[in-house]
């Protein structure tokens, strides 16, 4: 049939796998697409967030600085005193202190409001300087304290100074420092921004207030444009720096005369973003390999297993049918059952209104030398009037029409009841029971109906397996392991060939003759245990019998529990 059918079956493959390969792609592009767009949004929201917040803490830090040195002068004409100061021995002293303690003062010098030294401490000899018609010292004297931008001045070298004013005797007096510019710009180029990243400082006129590095290289001063005021931190994209395109983080520092500018090369700041998209690319050729590979395997698989289902199709159609036989005599038994159900009902009535009845008339039937014997019928009506509704249940539990219900069972007895009920069948095959029974066992939620069908199954199918040569079956019951009830049914018969051990539990597999059985007693057995929370072993090997383990679980879960309380 393969053959005969090939053309049409490889024609079906090309469709199929097209077909599957179109609709995987589909989601596969869009999930790609969306999950690209989404990456990249976040990632260059992360690494403008992450700017930002460098910059902040970079703002944060460059103002304490400046604010800490202003506060170094102060605290010094705290201790100290203008008098103190005024002496050039003393003033040299408490230079020294604040490098040993800071690092940060270049010299120190108490000038007059003339803008003459009082006193000076330092290397660049400037105990002459007149500071009259300097900017900065107009403003010290104008707002008590400055901090001035970066300027060559009498020393003829790049420098910035901090100066506070005092007063003593009615006088002003002005207490300047020049600051480590190195120092500082290595405080301003200590931001860690990548590989690439940078910072720097101008004022309003655009002019660098700190040494700037481009790629390891020193840049020469020089104007910059500066942007009008804004608040908080400013943050541009792709802006290109010559033959570099970077990200560039703004913001103002000390009042609106510095501008902070922190930048990092793209291909750095989003690197991760472009590592991404590359392995992206690859990961999907990839996958879409791999989809059309499995997509291949799974089609030629499929039409292997479509053509092997021709061949099995005349073996399901005689399982159908029997299946069919199934349901009719289940739907038989349903009928049975309820036509049964109504009479029973009526005669137990009848029976409990004439039990009522002779309890009226007492007196009357105590004269009667019968009255026991119609006490003794009447509950036998009502015993056998029970007896035919349970047996009723379980014809529609047979049929599906009821739920079995789960109560706490006691397997040995149950065990008990069973063997009373096969004993003398297998008698009639040859066969032996017996049982050793685990004392204080445990109780188990399940229903006894069907636990009751599951061992009939697996002893009957014993009896049928020795075939009337005889034999013995062994029924144990035993606690291995903790929360685990296990029922062991035994025989001595001819065992199960290995070559079918894999498929004993599947729907419609039997090694019987034709005629004598369903194949589906142990695939119920199995469904019923599996519902239970519990498993079906089997060991056997050919010529040595068979072993039929169930696993009952005890106590496991709320509802177990609960049916165990109740059957307690």
């Amino acid at each position: 049939m393969v053959d005969r059918l090939a053309p049409y079956y490889r024609q079906l493959a090309r469709k199929i796998a097209l077909a599957i390969i179109t609709v995987a792609f589909i989601p596969y592009g869009l999930t790609y697409s969306v999950f690209y767009t989404s990456y990249n949004d976040s990632i260059r929201s992360q690494v403008i967030n992450t700017l930002v917040s460098v910059v902040e803490n970079h703002k944060r830090t460059i103002d304490e600085f400046l604010a800490e040195r202003l506060a170094n002068l102060q605290n010094v004409a705290n201790l100290i005193g203008i008098e103190r100061l005024s002496q050039t021995a003393d003033l040299s002293e408490t230079l020294r202190s604040l490098q040993q303690v800071y690092g940060a003062f270049v010299d120190l010098g108490l000038i007059n409001d003339q803008g003459r030294h009082v006193a000076y401490a330092g290397p660049y000899g400037l105990e002459k300087a007149d500071y009259k018609e300097s900017f900065w010292f107009q403003q010290v004297l104008e707002h008590g304290r400055y901090v001035s931008d970066v300027f060559r001045g009498i020393r003829g070298v790049p420098h910035f100074i901090v100066a506070i004013r005092l007063t003593s005797g009615g006088h002003d007096y002005i207490l300047r420092a020049t600051i480590d510019s190195a120092r500082f710009s290595s405080l301003v180029e200590g931001v860690r921004l990548g590989k690439t990243g940078e910072a720097f400082i101008i004022n309003k006129a655009g002019l660098f207030q700190t040494q700037v590095r481009s790629h390891g290289q020193l840049l020469a001063p020089s104007n910059l444009p500066v942007p009008e005021y804004f608040k908080e931190v400013r943050v541009l994209e792709d802006v290109n720096r010559g033959s570099r395109d970077v990200v560039v983080a703004k913001t103002w520092l000390k009042g609106e005369d510095w501008l902070l500018i922190c930048q990092q090369d793209s291909a750095d700041a989003f690197d991760s973003l472009f590592v991404a998209r590359r392995n992206a690319f690859l990961v999907g050729g990839l996958g879409g390999l791999l989809v059309i590979a499995i997509t291949v395997f799974l089609t030629r698989t499929l039409v292997v297993r479509m053509a092997e289902a021709d061949k099995e199709k005349e073996l399901l159609n005689e399982q159908v049918i029997q299946s069919g036989k199934l349901a009719s005599l289940g739907e038989l038994a349903a009928g049975v059952a309820h036509e049964i159900n109504n009479p029973v009902a009526i005669m137990v009535e009848e029976a409990g209104w004439i039990q009522d009845l002779m309890e009226e008339e007492k007196p009357l039937f105590a004269q009667s030398p019968n009255q026991a014997e119609y006490q003794r019928a009447l509950q036998q009506i009502q015993t056998q009037g029970r007896r035919c509704k349970e047996i009723t249940h379980k014809l529609l539990g047979f049929a599906r029409r009821t739920d079995a219900p789960v109560q706490a069972v006691q397997v040995n007895e149950l065990v008990r009841e069973v063997v009373a009920i096969l004993e003398r069948p297998a008698a009639y095959s040859n066969v032996s029971l017996s049982t050793e029974l685990a004392a204080d066992l445990p109780l188990v939620a399940a229903s006894p109906a069907e636990l009751q069908q599951v061992l009939i199954n697996l002893v009957n199918n014993a009896i049928d397996a020795m075939d009337k040569t005889g034999g013995k079956i062994h029924i144990q019951t035993r606690v291995e392991r903790p929360h685990e009830v296990e029922m062991i049914v035994r025989d001595n018969g001819p065992g199960i060939p290995q070559a079918v051990m894999g498929r004993i539990f599947d729907p419609f597999f039997t090694t019987k003759p034709v005629g004598k059985g369903t194949g589906l007693g142990l695939s119920i057995c199995y469904g019923i245990i599996n519902k239970l929370g519990g498993r079906i072993e089997v060991h056997s090997g050919e010529g040595a019998g068979a072993v039929f383990t169930v696993h009952l679980p005890v106590g496991r879960g709320p509802a177990v529990k609960d049916a165990v309380g109740r059957g307690a």
